[in-house]
């Protein structure tokens, strides 16, 4: 379950929003009564849909939708506590069946669509067969289906989740997912997954816990069993409004706009997995994939070039500041600078550049420099082997590295060796310390009087 902390909120928002698009869309044929258009994509068969429905839709068709939306719409703001879903499938499915919606048009029907016979009774219990060839070629693209389903079940989960104000566990619901699999093999099911357009029904009809699923469950169970005939003349179009009103619901630009005033970069990614996800539709999972993969790459973008600041302090204060942003003078001999970040292999080299500028601008003046090392968190391979390098050269050059406030990587510093090898004379709990060291070292006292933090030495 841990892979959705790769699934952050905007590829979430973007797909859910096309998501809802995409289902809705995908219902339009049904409301008005044609037949789907042709293409590989969906926004090629929407299109083939819209063409269709422009010279050659069926009006009851499209009635008996208007009346399924003009009742869902009228209970919900009206008589809200009312099944309106319920009453539209009951009102429709009853017209349906006293003006032979469904019949033949010369048996005096209206040649609609509408559900139809549905096959009595539970799915008969089987035991799968075990055949090692045929596992052997398709364990693959079993695995597929398993990671594209959790991830849009998950996604789903997510978005659900963020409207209801419920907290989501990833593993619980992988956990779910995959007892569901292994007792729908036992009875000839498919792959089992979240569906958008059941959760976005449920949801919408007020459902509050998981509870409402096992309901759903012994109701269906009930109606296979003994009520498969009282859905036969349920029209197709209902189902069609009933779905559309669902999703309907769930497309929401106003979190992208919210994004993009947060940070510009979370709003790129929801608009591409908006974007791509209706472009690669029925493909959802391309959408999804991209998107993550454009998030990770943003924030290793971001995290590319950390905040370097050179510290000073005001005249009379020990309290040490931005000498950039607050237009201080800065010592020429010890410079005090401040890294917030990671250091690993995305801005290891950023820190090296940012440390060699400082000496290179100094010229020949400067002898020590103290990092602040309070803003960093972790450290890998690739910034150890930077701090060790850049140790060597400095003290080859005449300018030696001191490090306070050490204490969230000085594990892995002494774990690696690092402070063997360069000394623990090098770290220092607070930067005045490190300071002072540097001044006893240098024995200036005149430079020590005339510098800007002669107030952090005293």
């Amino acid at each position: 379950g841990f892979v959705i902390n790769f699934l952050s909120h905007p590829v979430v928002v973007g797909f859910t929003n096309a998501a809802a698009i995409i289902i809705g869309t995908s219902q339009l044929n049904k409301v008005f009564g044609v037949s789907k258009g042709e293409g590989e994509h969906t926004y090629e068969q929407v299109w083939g849909t819209i063409t269709n429905a422009a010279v050659d839709t069926h009006m009851v068709t499209l009635l008996i939708a208007i009346l399924a939306f003009v009742i869902m719409i009228g209970v919900k703001k009206y008589a809200p506590k009312l099944p309106g879903v319920l009453i539209a499938v009951a009102v429709t499915t009853i017209i349906a069946w006293l003006i032979n919606f469904g019949g033949s048009v010369e048996a005096g029907g209206y040649g609609g669509a509408i559900v139809g016979a549905i096959p009595e009774g539970l799915p008969p219990l089987v035991v799968p067969m075990l055949d090692f060839s045929v596992i052997n070629q398709m364990i693959v693209v079993a695995i597929t289906i398993g990671l594209i389903g959790f991830m849009e079940a998950i996604s789903i989960a997510k978005a659900m989740a963020a409207q209801t104000k419920q907290r989501l566990d990833a593993d619980q619901e992988l956990m779910g997912q995959g007892l569901a699999n292994v007792v729908s093999s036992f009875f000839q099911g498919y792959a089992v997954s979240g569906s958008f357009s059941r959760s976005a029904v449920n949801i919408s009809a007020g459902a509050v816990t998981g509870f409402s699923s096992v309901v759903t469950a012994v109701i269906v169970g009930i109606t296979l069993v003994f009520l498969t005939q009282l859905l036969y003349h349920l029209p197709q179009a209902t189902l069609a409004a009933v779905i559309i009103m669902a999703v309907i619901n769930l497309i929401k630009f106003a979190p992208i706009m919210h994004a993009w005033k947060v940070e510009k970069h979370d709003a790129i990614v929801a608009v591409t997995s908006f974007v791509l996800t209706l472009l690669f539709a029925p493909h959802l999972e391309n959408g999804i994939v991209i998107g993550v993969i454009l998030s990770l790459a943003l924030f290793l973008y971001r995290t590319m070039e950390p905040r370097f600041t050179e510290l000073s302090a005001h005249d009379g204060s020990s309290i040490l500041v931005n000498a950039l942003d607050n237009e201080l003078d800065r010592c020429e001999v010890v410079s005090i600078v401040k890294y917030s970040g990671s250091l690993y292999f995305g801005n290891a080299g950023y820190f090296e550049d940012k440390i060699l500028k400082l000496i290179a601008d100094k010229h020949e003046c400067l002898k020590y420099v103290i990092v602040d090392m309070a803003g960093i968190n972790q450290i890998d391979a690739s910034g150890e082997e930077v701090l060790s390098g850049l140790l060597d050269r400095c003290s080859a050059g005449g300018v030696e590295i001191l490090f306070a406030r050490t204490e969230g990587i000085e594990k892995v510093l002494e774990r690696s060796g690092f402070m063997d090898k360069f000394g623990k004379d090098r770290f220092y709990d607070r930067r005045t310390d490190a300071l002072r060291f540097a001044w006893k070292e240098l024995g200036d006292e005149e430079a020590a009087l005339k510098s800007p933090l002669k107030h952090l030495i005293s």
